[in-house]
């Protein structure tokens, strides 16, 4: 029974995040492939178009294969395609600073609203704002039933342990988080799960950051997956994806301490804000890291994936 309130949960966070994306979508795509193409001279724009998209999508997973799919036509050079990807992966971060806010005792309202509000939208176009709320709804009360769940199962204790376990060494919970990605397909779900887990005190937040880390790799497999049906341009850039992420968890797994202690000092006491600030400047950081370096980014690519 808790299994599937926890299941139950997850779905209607994915399914408010599906309704939040698909309302963007059907707003943006007609003038996101123009936009894409006169916008892309531009490095830092690149990076800001990139943030924008996913933050309005969000999924860095739509955004990325969108570019890849644009790579492919040969509407964007590869080049000028890698600072959208790394944005992306910058936007996907507003959903953690999204659920690090405690709003949950309004999602019900939220949820009514958008109901109650729908049918005086006339224009398709218009309902993107009930539909934001609905998915705004969705999300919170989502993790608001996986958060019972996990708080009132009897296996509470032995899960912590487990994952405390898993915890005490870094390189193993990248593993774990690589895993749990790449079987839910949603890095934004795994770190929500993280931050819930957290907030209910079953695992600490340095425990937590490399686990985090590792799924910000296993983000990368639905882009793998997706270029297959690319040409190689395509897949070089999806590789590009993976390489990026791979070189910034190896970067951070260095310096977790350090990450941790910051994230305590400018967020004290809340566990949840702490993973999503983490989230957040890992892919800052490695984002101002790397673009400087993102032709050579994609000059290996191209070396792992010769014509």
């Amino acid at each position: 029974m808790i299994l599937l309130s926890i299941l139950g949960g997850i779905f209607l966070f994915l399914s408010g995040i599906k309704i939040i994306s698909t309302s963007f979508e059907k707003t943006v795509s007609k003038k996101f492939k123009t936009t894409l193409y006169k916008l892309t001279n531009n490095k830092i724009v690149g990076v800001l178009l990139g943030i924008m998209i996913t933050g309005l999508l969000q999924s860095s997973s739509a955004t990325t294969l969108l570019v890849i799919s644009l790579v492919h036509s040969n509407l964007i050079n590869i080049y000028k395609a890698v600072p959208i990807i790394m944005g992306a992966n910058i936007g996907t971060t507003i959903t953690a600073q999204i659920v690090a806010i405690e709003i949950k005792n309004y999602a019900i309202y939220f949820l009514l609203a958008g109901f109650i509000t729908m049918p005086f939208f006339k224009k398709e176009s218009n309902k993107i704002i009930p539909r934001l709320l609905i998915g705004i709804s969705l999300i919170f009360l989502g993790l608001d039933i996986v958060s019972n769940s996990i708080a009132s199962t009897n296996s509470t204790k032995k899960l912590s342990l487990l994952i405390e376990n898993i915890g005490t060494n870094d390189a193993l919970g990248i593993f774990s988080g690589f895993l749990i990605t790449a079987i839910i397909h949603s890095s934004s779900t795994g770190i929500a799960i993280l931050q819930i887990m957290a907030s209910s005190n079953i695992i600490t937040v340095r425990t937590s950051i490399p686990i985090m880390l590792g799924q910000n790799i296993g983000t990368c497999i639905d882009t793998l997956i997706g270029s297959l049906a690319t040409n190689r341009t395509g897949k070089q850039a999806a590789f590009v994806h993976i390489i990026f992420n791979i070189i910034g968890v190896i970067i951070f797994y260095f310096f977790t301490d350090y990450l941790y202690n910051f994230v305590s000092i400018i967020s004290p006491n809340n566990p949840s804000r702490q993973i999503a600030n983490a989230h957040t400047l890992f892919n800052v950081i490695t984002t101002l890291l790397l673009l400087p370096f993102s032709s050579t980014l994609v000059n290996i690519s191209k070396k792992i994936l010769k014509e």
